[in-house]
């Protein structure tokens, strides 16, 4: 697969509605070994995942940023990753490419570059959703994580056909029990000395097909002791997904101009090609 089949046309429009967000069963459940082999059978799909290539529609906000579009992305693991946004005519808007979860960003336009910078930290600048280029496949591919640990001693199963299970790092995945075969249909991360019960980040997974969720929605808490702008909330909506097909190697790979700029994280976190100026 060429880096041309990798493209992604991203148009910013107004921000769709917010959609509800994921509610957890409330008490503490029972003890259910039966939710942990649940767990196991549901995420075979989206553990075997190596590499993926899908059409992604993007529609939310990140903070006061409002977002809305189309998005094709490719990944591959270990730690690989690129993004492309052409404009309607001419150059691009970006690309992002990377290996082993260091990126670079280039903005052919502006003739600016981000050069070997973390994959997490330009995703967080771009999105608000600070996430490696591992765990934006399990993201999108219903994983939540990557390399999640499951623990069968904190598996735990409501009423009405819930069940959680805890995941490591703080992460909780939430399963559902739909004729006799378990769904993880989200997930969350507890924030870290915040408040009893808060959570950093809460995904929801919607409208399955081989295993995999066509719908992922993100809501991101902001940092503690971030008083100001707003949480970011994001739907994605996987479409054209292939797994496990051979990406070409070039297709992680930018070839910049000598005359192009540098730039900085903040710079790209100031005014970023995903800013919708019209939310200013």
């Amino acid at each position: 697969m060429t880096a041309r089949v990798l493209a992604c046309t991203l148009v910013l429009l107004s921000a769709a509605c917010a959609a509800p967000h994921l509610v957890f069963p409330g008490g503490t459940g029972v003890p259910a070994p039966e939710v942990a082999e649940g767990y196991d059978a549901a995420s075979v799909a989206c553990r075997g995942v190596r590499t993926l290539t899908a059409e992604i529609s993007v529609s939310g906000h990140a903070g006061l940023r409002k977002i809305r579009g189309r998005v094709l992305a490719g990944f591959s693991l270990p730690g690989s990753l690129r993004l492309e946004a052409p404009a309607p005519f001419g150059a691009p808007i970006f690309i992002l490419a990377g290996r082993e979860n260091r990126t670079m960003l280039l903005l052919p336009r502006d003739r600016r570059v981000l050069r070997d910078a973390p994959v997490d930290e330009v995703f967080e600048a771009l999105t608000g959703l600070r996430r490696d280029a591992s765990d934006l496949l399990a993201l999108v591919s219903g994983c939540l994580i990557s390399n999640p640990r499951p623990t069968a001693t904190q598996a735990r199963r409501f009423p009405s056909g819930w069940g959680t299970l805890a995941l490591g790092d703080d992460v909780e995945a939430l399963l559902q029990d739909q004729r006799q075969r378990w769904l993880v249909v989200g997930g969350r991360q507890f924030a870290t000395g915040g408040e009893p019960g808060a959570a950093r980040w809460t995904v929801s997974y919607g409208e399955f097909s081989a295993g995999f969720p066509a719908i992922v929605r993100v809501w991101q808490a902001l940092d503690p002791g971030n008083t100001g702008g707003l949480a970011t909330e994001l739907t994605l909506r996987v479409s054209q997904r292939e797994t496990n097909v051979p990406i070409d190697a070039e297709a992680f790979s930018l070839r910049v101009p000598p005359d192009a700029v540098p730039m900085t994280i903040e710079e790209l976190r100031q005014s970023g090609p995903l800013a919708d100026t019209r939310s200013r």
